[in-house]
């Protein structure tokens, strides 16, 4: 008679919960290939990096971490509005057009995240019509929530304006009419 192998209680208890892992990670990881599916392209933020000019297509859409330290500091609960205007402008810095500004607004239109410390994240959703190029940041404006009865609202103290911030605007993906890309 040959003995036959015995589980424990304990040895079946690990298998059991290894197993259940195993399947609770596979559930996990499922719903991950149906976000990457071609018919549903995500728009990822695209961040701001002083002294570069990070692309962005048109409709896309660019965060900013930023404190803007309003003055006096005690009345200011939080962001209200911030808005950031870029100048289209040639490699040499001169003005293509005073007219080509881009406006791009953190507040109804995008989103305004507090994030600790005074800063807040900002994302802003650039007009599918920007024409391509290159747009430098010459103004920021924004203003503080306050309470009911507060005054006098503070002032932004620190701007991005200081940092070399930019964007190199360029054509947004067209979708293609069939499977192949072509005709």
């Amino acid at each position: 008679m040959i003995p036959r192998p015995t589980f424990s209680t304990a040895t079946k208890t690990i298998i059991g919960s290894l197993s259940l892992m195993a399947f609770a990670c596979a559930l996990a990881q499922a719903p991950q290939a149906a976000v990457v599916s071609p018919a549903a392209p995500l728009s990822q933020p695209v961040p701001l990096v002083s002294g570069t000019c990070p692309s962005v297509r048109q409709g896309g859409v660019i965060s900013l971490d930023w404190n803007p330290v309003f003055a006096p500091s005690t009345a200011a609960t939080g962001l209200k509005s911030f808005r950031m205007i870029f100048q289209h402008l040639q490699e040499d810095g001169v003005n293509l057009n005073p007219a080509s500004r881009l406006v791009l607004d953190g507040g109804p239109a995008g989103r305004m995240t507090a994030i600790g410390n005074g800063y807040f994240h900002i994302e802003a959703h650039l007009p599918s019509s920007t024409h391509p190029g290159t747009y430098h940041l010459v103004k920021a404006h924004s203003s503080p929530d306050l309470p009911d009865d507060q005054g006098e609202a503070p002032m932004m103290t620190v701007s991005p304006v200081r940092e070399s911030f930019c964007i190199t605007v360029v054509p947004a993906l067209r979708a293609s009419s069939s499977p192949s890309g072509g005709n």
